[in-house]
């Protein structure tokens, strides 16, 4: 009975290790005030209950839960302000247990104060290995935060104490632009090595032997004077 034994605390073991839940926002987690947000916790299809925390106070609560066998969850803030703008993260519920907790998802809410202003420290040209410098600035009141978000991509962070200006340093040239560059080049170089080949075929194609060489070349010689033979040239030999 030991090696069954063995075998059924082998199996508990590895019921119990469930996939991280993963969680994420849309249309994003910068959203302007009092509009609405969708927040989505994946689990498992086996997953019979969802759940949605919030941080308040240093600690997580449960602000709604989802009953259903699903591998996703949708959670929907219908009017977003200060009170539902925070850190959140989610877990799901599987057969006798609860997952880990996901990563952590910041909700940001916009449109409480004048817009900053964004400006490049060293200038809208950078060369190429450069780091980008962008300034994020405000007119109005100092601020303890400020946040730089990419179009379609992550939103960086950056704590201050209460200053009115917020210094972000992107490593980007070096990545995406680079890459980006190299398969222009790639492609320029493609179109220019197919010109070069169609220019150098009709050079070939045009090239006529010099009328001392054509001797030396009976059948091109033939070939060339009756590719010149032409409904003229027919009209001239019959008047002849």
């Amino acid at each position: 009975s030991l090696p069954v034994l063995c075998l059924s605390q082998n199996l508990w073991a590895q019921e119990g290790c469930f996939p991280i839940p993963i969680i994420s926002a849309t249309p994003g987690s910068v959203i302007p005030w009092n509009e609405s947000v969708k927040i989505l916790c994946w689990g498992t299809p086996e997953s019979y209950l969802y759940q949605l925390e919030i941080l308040r106070n240093s600690t997580f609560e449960v602000v709604e839960k989802k009953l259903g066998f699903q591998e996703k969850a949708e959670f929907l803030i219908s009017h977003m302000n200060t009170n539902t703008a925070g850190r959140y993260q989610c877990q799901y519920r599987k057969e006798y247990k609860l997952s880990e907790h996901s990563k952590t998802l910041e909700l940001v809410v916009t449109g409480l104060y004048d817009k900053p202003s964004l400006s490049a420290v060293q200038g809208m040209v950078v060369m190429l290995g450069e780091n980008i410098s962008l300034q994020c600035s405000s007119t109005d009141i100092p601020f303890d935060r400020f946040l730089l978000t990419k179009e379609g991509g992550a939103t960086l962070s950056q704590h201050q104490n209460g200053v009115h200006q917020g210094n972000f340093i992107l490593d980007i040239m070096n990545q995406d632009y680079t890459m980006e560059n190299l398969i222009r080049m790639g492609m320029a170089g493609l179109v220019l090595v197919a010109l070069l080949a169609i220019v150098i075929g009709n050079w070939h194609c045009h090239k006529v032997p010099n009328k001392e060489d054509w001797p030396y070349f009976p059948e091109l010689s033939r070939s060339k004077r009756k590719c010149q033979t032409g409904p003229l040239d027919k009209a001239l030999r019959d008047t002849r």
